[in-house]
């Protein structure tokens, strides 16, 4: 029964409207400036820092990511915070955790 498509997701086309659209917001995504990983100047600052958008400094320790803006330029010019320098090897296991963060946020089996 491989000519049975009736599982199969219908083919959609995109519109000329649509597809400008979709090309106009790959542009503006493409000149978003890259986030920088920032830590905290003491840990008094670690409490009660944080960036506009929601994103905090884990109690724990560690580094957040901020988006490169003129908030988190003003921090690191008042030297509220520090820009941590990226490594190559630290990348990996920063997106490694990342996805098991979002993953245990959307896992429905977990209660709130």
């Amino acid at each position: 029964m491989s000519n049975d498509r009736s599982n199969d997701k219908p083919t959609k086309e995109v519109s000329i409207r649509k597809q400008h659209q979709l090309d106009r917001l790959a542009k503006v995504r493409s000149f978003r400036p890259k986030p920088v990983r920032v830590t905290p100047a003491s840990d008094e600052l670690r409490k009660v820092l944080k960036h506009p958008n929601g994103s905090g400094f884990l109690p724990g320790g560690g580094s957040a990511e901020w988006p490169n803006d003129r908030f988190t330029k003003r921090r690191i010019a008042d030297g509220s915070v520090t820009v941590e320098e990226s490594s190559d090897s630290g990348g990996d296991d920063r997106d490694k955790d990342q996805r098991h963060r979002r993953q245990r946020r959307e896992d429905p089996s977990s209660a709130a």
